[in-house]
């Protein structure tokens, strides 16, 4: 066979197939679009209130827009680049596509290549559209063109890195949402390794800093280092940054192209696994969803046949189990040192604090967010969907046993926020205020699970659906902050309110007014009218979302109305839905 050069048929059909879809050039408006709201918000906060400008406020203003343009980027191209291939080589594999290139003259690096090139190019086209504007802003001064070069640079180099680490994971992963949740995992621990071994090292006392090269795998720190701090990281070191992106990312990709027949062939031999449950007195019956929630009282079959099934037969797989796992180990022992050191009038402790419950809830929310979607759209992707649709189910048992098995993760995510509030709290006796910390939280949580439920009914790929949750959530964490700051003047009660849109903001703000290191101006009574008035607002759109939801659910789906919503009086109702169940299943 003759080695061809080029692109080649895959690249060819996948290109063309994405670039027809509305939804890369919508992505691209609205990077623009934050763009020009973070440039904004830095003209409004540094010309207000100025009859002129001297070139010393030019450069400044030329130097913050700078950065504020490669953090917008930053964040977008680390959630963007890993949903663009998570189901690359995953979801070919669910519909059997997969396997009918394996069986053509195609070769594996075609495959793997141009699917990965394929998906690479609109990510570095968002790149690209921020690079003219910082080539514009440098005739404001205040701008080195080199250094921008670099961090531009780098960025590319975590573009390319993150495709190709969903891509070689996509190779082993069954579903989109596990593979993102792999992705955001490994993402999350590249960022806070450093900070953490500081933390560790400071309280515990083991006599060293964090290692350099911590600091020289954190994707922020060597993108934003040429810009924010050119005497500590010169651009050289950006550029090495970039080089060892393009390094890992061609070992990764060389992996996949290695392991991806091989691995393809033996997941589509293996049968379907079953999972037992055992206790001390033996096997308990039914089936195991494998989670720590089937120890806790469920729900009954009568009252809601599909949360009931929502509960008991929905297995989150190894990876899902490990990625909870450790995020559940770290919240733990992070809320036990916080709450310790707290407690013991530790001012420090309670600023970190803050800062904590911040991270810990939008980790929380960015994970509830990839799977928000999953548990409708990927049954709605196998057919299973279309079989529950026939049953006598009204919709409305249907889309709230869909919402409340997706949602009841969220009072979990609730509690050691609480704790940690409250430790902060008992120096300032603020004692109501970790409670409106647990509201808002729970008020978060129900938003994103109506939209990831709305997006999986009106949109019918399962990747699309859980991209376009992920995106509006990350849309509302980062955007939230500098949209305050365009708005309202640095400082005031307003500004800090609005903000708190942010999951992030709003928790950490929220719990550092709690502790009282929410800076000397704060006012914490307006604070907490903010926080309860941001609660009512999630609390609302979820509801709407929902009603949205339920209005929409059977003329998207198809589902024919007007036959009885109940099943017959001659049947017994729990015996009836249970049939129902196990056909679906």
């Amino acid at each position: 066979m003759a080695t061809r050069w080029g692109p080649g048929p895959v690249f060819v059909f996948e290109w063309l197939r994405t670039a027809r879809r509305w939804q890369v050039y919508a992505l691209r408006s609205l990077f623009v679009s934050l763009l020009l709201i973070g440039l904004a918000g830095v003209w409004r906060s540094n010309v207000r209130n100025q009859p002129a400008l001297s070139i010393a406020a030019m450069a400044r203003v030329g130097e913050f827009s700078a950065q504020t343009i490669v953090i917008i980027q930053l964040a977008l191209v680390m959630l963007a680049a890993p949903a663009a291939t998570a189901g690359a080589i995953c979801l070919d594999k669910a519909r059997g596509a997969l396997a009918h290139l394996l069986v053509t003259d195609l070769s594996d690096a075609e495959i793997v290549l141009g699917k990965l090139a394929a998906r690479l190019v609109p990510v570095v086209g968002l790149i690209a559209c921020a690079f003219p504007v910082v080539a514009l802003g440098t005739l404001l001064g205040g701008i080195d063109p080199e250094k921008i070069t670099a961090a531009f640079a780098a960025t590319l180099g975590v573009a390319v890195l993150g495709c190709a680490l969903a891509l070689t994971l996509s190779v082993w992963g069954k579903k989109t949402h596990e593979v993102l949740l792999a992705t955001y995992t490994l993402w999350i621990v590249l960022l806070l390794a450093g900070p953490f071994w500081e933390l560790m090292g400071k309280n515990l006392r083991w006599g060293s800093p964090a290692p350099e090269w911590l600091y020289w795998i954190n994707p922020y720190t060597m993108v934003t280092a040429p810009v924010s701090w050119p005497r500590k990281y010169d651009d050289r070191a950006a550029w090495m940054f970039a080089a060892g992106c393009l390094a890992a990312a061609a070992a990764l990709t060389a992996l996949a192209i290695a392991r991806v027949r091989a691995v393809t062939v033996r997941q589509l031999g293996e049968p379907a696994k079953r999972t037992r449950r055992f206790t001390l007195l033996g096997r308990r019956p039914g089936p195991s969803t494998g989670s720590v929630l089937e120890w806790l009282p469920g729900p009954s079959l009568e009252g809601n046949p599909v949360l009931w099934r929502e509960w008991h037969r929905n297995r989150p797989s190894g990876w899902v189990r490990l990625i909870w796992g450790l995020y559940i180990a770290a919240s733990i022992l992070l809320s036990l040192y916080f709450i310790v050191n707290s407690l013991s009038g530790d001012r420090t402790a309670r600023d970190m604090a803050a800062v904590f419950n911040g991270l810990q809830v939008t980790v929380g929310l960015l994970m509830l967010s990839v799977s928000a979607a999953n548990s409708l759209a990927e049954e709605r992707a196998r057919g299973s969907l279309d079989v529950l649709l026939t049953t006598p189910l009204p919709t409305a048992t249907i889309v709230l046993g869909k919402w409340w098995g997706a949602f009841r993760i969220v009072p979990l995510l609730a509690v050691l926020p609480f704790w940690v509030a409250a430790a902060v709290s008992v120096s300032t006796e603020h004692f109501l205020g970790p409670f409106l910390v647990s509201a808002i939280t729970l008020a978060y949580g129900a938003a994103l699970t109506s939209l990831g439920l709305a997006l999986a009914t009106w949109l019918d790929r399962p990747g699309r659906a859980t991209a376009a949750c992920v995106g509006a959530y990350a849309l509302v964490t980062v955007g939230a902050v500098p949209l305050a700051f365009l708005l309202f003047r640095n400082g005031h009660v307003n500004c800090g309110g609005f903000a708190m849109a942010s999951p992030f903001y709003g928790t950490g703000f929220l719990t550092a007014m709690i502790g009282g290191t929410g800076g000397p101006d704060a006012d914490y009574l307006g604070i907490v009218a903010w926080g309860a008035l941001w609660t009512v607002v999630y609390a609302g759109a979820a509801a709407g979302l929902l009603g949205a939801t339920l209005a929409t659910f059977d003329r998207r789906l198809g589902r024919i109305t007007g036959f009885p919503s109940q099943p017959p009086s001659r049947s017994p109702k729990p015996a009836a839905d249970l049939e129902w169940l196990v056909l679906v299943d």
